[in-house]
């Protein structure tokens, strides 16, 4: 048995969706290289989804998958952002995760004067000369530009000429940094094979907040030109938060971002082109069978995931700590030895441990309300009423979980209907070790969740 999922190893630009593609990602792929092989105008695509929904995984596969399995021509690019945070500029990193891509002497030689004026972009002593020249024009304003005003006289006249050279220069710069892209990217009459350029930037929102917004500066003002499109691997959510944090929380940040982005996508939450089987649930199986957990602790908590999958947001990164947690249980006891009561109260812990540890944490104290627990699986009235049973609204597990839960929490006094109380309070007594009803929910927290935790 595994303690942690198996990873498959993905050899970037050479994998692709081939032989891997458990929950049909290939298709979202094919869709996505047509869209940018067939536009010109140059364009920013927003793969949004929370930390850990699989956007580097299907990220990683694709920049293969463009060329070997799609029939595109465009050269892509994979640039981890957040593993280059710790230089200054990003326009220096970009440039050099693109000519490391490029093969032909022609592309390399148009590539070598890119960088020469990418060079000249970035380097940090002009910004610090606007300051000095221009008071308060750029970032650095402050002392040292009070210094320099004291100053007085003519040489602030000279470093203001200078200043205004320099900015001229990298305006000039710029240009041809863009014409060197055009170049790249546009095929021409001498018979040189100018290709689309397709950039991926993966891990933008766990950058430093000014690295991460001048990713997108740079990507706006130096990249814009046809045929060369950016695709961003982010969470918008957590983005909106680097922007707040940049220019103030009263900063519309949504409105912000839209000046970047020209198109947002997402993963699809289903697999089979229907709204039948989840992502989420589809990868909970195969996993579960690669690190070999017993297949009754599988069934068990497989309908748990799919009731809680709809209110509930549950990534794939959540589902492996799940399973990490299945795999450490004492399941001899916890999940042989016990009645469908105990096991439903067991896996509701591991679940809400991983997904909502506030819930937990209200568990631990004795605070835990069945509310919160119905709201967590997204369980209506209609969907417990044995009276619907065999209408569309009634829904087994969900009368299940709510039952016990409910049992477990009232300490034997709901649920209110003496028939249905009977029922619940012989699904608990058949195994149990203690009468007293109160205990119910921190026994089982004292008993099998106290002595591991996995770290995240």
């Amino acid at each position: 048995m595994k303690l942690f999922p198996p990873q498959s190893e993905i050899n970037i630009y050479e994998s692709g969706f081939a032989g891997d593609d458990l929950l049909n990602r290939k298709e979202v792929g094919r869709r996505l290289s047509g869209l940018l092989e067939k536009i010109e105008d140059p364009i920013v695509i927003a793969l949004d989804g929370p930390w850990g929904s699989g956007k580097s995984h299907f990220l990683k596969r694709w920049v293969g998958a463009h060329h070997k399995e799609n029939g595109g021509i465009a050269t892509t690019v994979y640039f981890d952002a957040f593993a280059n945070d710790y230089l200054e500029d990003p326009l220096i990193a970009l440039t050099g995760a693109i000519g490391e891509r490029l093969r032909s002497p022609a592309e390399n030689k148009t590539w070598k004067k890119a960088k020469g004026f990418a060079f000249k972009l970035a380097l940090p002593a002009l910004r610090i000369g606007a300051a000095v020249a221009t008071a308060g024009a750029s970032e650095f304003a402050g002392p040292i530009t009070d210094a320099a005003i004291a100053a007085g006289g003519k040489e602030t006249e000279k470093a203001a000429e200078a200043f205004w050279r320099r900015e001229d220069g990298r305006r000039e710069a710029m240009r041809q940094f863009q014409d060197s892209l055009v170049q790249l990217t546009t095929p021409s009459g001498d018979g040189s094979s100018g290709k689309p350029l397709i950039v991926v930037i993966d891990e933008l929102d766990r950058c430093r907040p000014d690295y991460a917004l001048s990713v997108l500066e740079v990507v706006k003002h130096f990249f814009s030109v046809p045929r060369v499109h950016f695709v961003l691997g982010i969470n918008m959510e957590a983005l909106e938060h680097i922007v707040r944090a940049r220019y103030g929380a009263g900063v519309n940040a949504s409105d912000y971002l839209k000046r970047f982005i020209s198109i947002s996508m997402q993963l699809p939450e289903f697999v089979d082109g229907g709204n039948e089987s989840r992502a989420i649930t589809k990868y909970f199986e195969n996993v579960s069978q690669k690190m070999g957990i017993d297949p009754n602790i599988i069934s068990l908590t497989l309908p748990h995931l799919i009731l809680a999958s709809g209110p509930s947001r549950i990534s794939l990164r959540d589902v492996e700590k799940i399973l990490s947690r299945l795999v450490v249980m004492p399941e001899r006891k916890a999940m042989n030895g016990f009645s469908g009561a105990w096991k439903t109260l067991i896996i509701t812990l591991v679940i809400i441990q991983v997904v909502r540890p506030d819930l937990y944490r209200l568990a631990v104290v004795g605070a835990l309300k069945i509310e919160a627990i119905e709201s967590f699986y997204g369980i209506r009235a209609e969907m417990i009423q044995r009276s619907n049973e065999r209408g569309s609204s009634y829904n087994r597990s969900a009368y299940i979980i709510q039952g016990v839960w409910a049992f477990a929490l009232s300490g034997g006094r709901e649920p209110a209907d003496d028939k249905k109380k009977q029922e619940f309070q012989n699904l608990f007594s058949i195994y149990d070790e203690t009468n007293d009803n109160t205990a119910i929910v921190s026994e089982v927290i004292r008993d099998h969740f106290g002595l591991f935790e996995i770290s995240d």
